[in-house]
């Protein structure tokens, strides 16, 4: 049986006795479960044909449809490693797009791609300017039988990088234990049955897209997936096919359901079997949340559905995850007389924080002080975490010990067992020895009319203790700057503040849609000193 799996080849076996299928809505392709086994074969005596090698890193460079599915697989069953590369939801300038991966290619040791639909330009070029990585079309799959190779828990089965690693990338490792562990862990909190319905757009390239896809054929239930640029396009007939197909299982980053809430404005739906809206990624915002509850409650969704959670690449993906059928909870922290390494304050009067819950089956979750020691709950330090889900390290790099810690970068504090982010520790702002974050000042001005569609970034002046908005304004008087200064010192009390005016759509985004914060503060020290960018590696 597929939930019994330990190993990637174990799961896709176990799926011949499936009656269930991923469905594609914007094609119209289905793909039955028992169906994936066969056609992952094939794929694997084609890679096997071409030259790939068991423990080979082979990248995917394939959009969300059943090509991406049987290449994923069919890597796996002949033992090899699977790296799912990045693909932009448009690919206007194939070796625009070619140049961006080549430091993910170069980082790999790629020798062998395999493309598909728009991927296949892209593959081309990157082939054109790495003669030696030879491209694989899975359209070419030939007569044959995929080679008998025994595939084991320890070995490795992902490589993972992000979608916006492009300058400096760092793949994040992953056994088919931990892959398998960390997709039942959530499995088993979140109770999935047959009958839930998986409603996906992220791509596939990403953790979240991936392990996701991966939880619905582990249980083994029903998932229909767009891609990400049918979301772009119309998040509001996403919204309405959860209501049409019976939805019970949406994932996404938060700014996605702020789109799904603006996107339902003036529509009927109902929505009465959406269970679960998991949410991360990025920062959840307590407005979000309540927009979300407000939105959707008339449609007959609980206010337990929108699910706050936290994870990474790093632990598979999920680190903590809400108790089912408790709606969110939030704290108020008093931002001044709260600091690292000591108590957390609470006032009313504060920055609301959204809680992303408990710790899923078999992670550890601890937080640490700046000198490494661990801190008592309540207290604001370092999130560490260990797991059988939790990679040994990144590729090229010395392997950690299972019963290390993972420091994650991320500060946040314990409340009653419930974890509470803060803000990512590289990207704290310091003002006059008052710390910042740039969700908060970017919370402070998203809502002013002058500041397009709520598209603002927040980051630390290159020179001086300020802070830099950038932010996307369709008219720019004069009057906008002020505004927006304005807001964040009513806001905020911090008068240090400059900002930066761009024109709609210019702010930059990772191919999953997030923004790349790294590449807006490279343009703003550039607007200030004419330095060229570089690109996002965060």
């Amino acid at each position: 049986m597929a939930d019994r799996a330990t190993t990637l080849p174990e799961l896709l076996t176990g799926l011949a006795d499936s009656d269930r299928k991923v469905l594609f809505p914007t094609s119209g392709a289905t793909l039955p479960h028992r169906a994936l086994p066969a056609l992952a074969r094939s794929t694997g005596a084609l890679l096997t044909a071409k030259g790939v090698v068991r423990d080979e890193v082979v990248g995917l460079l394939i959009p969300t449809g059943p090509e991406w599915l049987s290449s994923f697989f069919g890597v796996s069953m002949i033992g090899a490693v699977v790296s799912t590369l990045p693909l932009p939801p448009v690919v206007l300038d194939p070796e625009a797009v070619a140049q961006g991966l080549l430091p993910i290619v170069a980082a790999a040791d790629l020798r062998h791609l395999v493309v598909a639909g728009v991927g296949r330009a892209v593959g081309a070029a990157l082939a054109e300017a790495r003669p030696e990585l030879a491209v694989i079309d899975v359209t070419e799959v030939p007569a044959g039988n995929v080679p008998d190779v025994p595939v084991r828990p320890h070995d490795r089965a992902v490589v993972q990088f992000s979608s916006g690693s492009t300058a400096r990338p760092k793949g994040v490792v992953l056994t088919h234990q931990a892959m398998l562990t960390g997709v039942s862990a959530i499995n088993t909190h979140i109770q999935t049955v047959p009958e839930d319905l998986l409603v996906g757009w992220v791509p596939l390239f990403h953790d979240m897209g991936l392990v996701s896809l991966l939880c619905s054929l582990l249980t083994p239930c029903d998932a229909h997936l767009f891609g990400p640029q049918s979301f772009i396009r119309d998040p509001g007939a996403i919204v309405e096919h959860i209501a049409e197909a019976g939805g019970t299982i949406v994932t996404g980053p938060n700014f996605s359901y702020d789109k799904f809430v603006e996107a339902a404005q003036g529509r009927s739906l109902d929505l009465s079997r959406w269970r679960l809206a998991l949410n991360g990624a990025e920062t959840v915002r307590p407005d979000t949340v309540t927009d979300f509850q407000r939105t959707f409650g008339p449609c007959g969704v609980p206010s337990s559905t929108m699910y706050p959670c936290y994870g990474m690449a790093e632990a598979t993906l999920a680190v903590t995850l809400p108790k089912l059928g408790t709606p969110p909870r939030m704290l108020t922290v008093d931002r001044e007389r709260t600091e690292l390494n000591g108590p957390v304050v609470f006032d009313e009067r504060g920055r609301r924080l959204v809680g992303v819950g408990v710790a899923v089956p078999g992670m550890e979750i601890a937080i640490a002080g700046t000198d490494g020691e661990h801190l008592p709950e309540g207290w604001l330090g370092e999130i560490h975490i260990r797991g059988a889900a939790v990679t040994r390290g990144y590729l090229g790099e010395t392997p950690r010990a299972d019963d290390d810690w993972l420091s994650t970068g991320d500060l946040g504090f314990l409340d009653n067992g419930e974890l509470f982010i803060v803000g990512r520790r590289k990207e704290m702002i310091i003002v006059r020895g008052r710390n910042f974050f740039p969700d908060e000042v970017e919370n402070s001005v998203r809502d002013l009319d002058v500041v397009h569609r709520g598209h603002c970034v927040a980051v630390a002046h290159p020179f001086e203790e300020r802070i830099v908005v950038v932010a996307e304004t369709a008219a720019q008087t004069g009057a906008e700057a002020g505004s927006i200064q304005g807001a964040v010192q009513s806001a905020l009390g911090l008068a240090a503040v400059d900002v930066v005016l761009v024109p709609p759509r210019s702010l930059p985004r990772t191919t999953s849609g997030k923004w790349q914060r790294t590449l807006v503060a490279e343009l703003v020290r550039r607007h200030l000193t004419d330095t060229p960018p570089q690109e996002d590696s965060s």
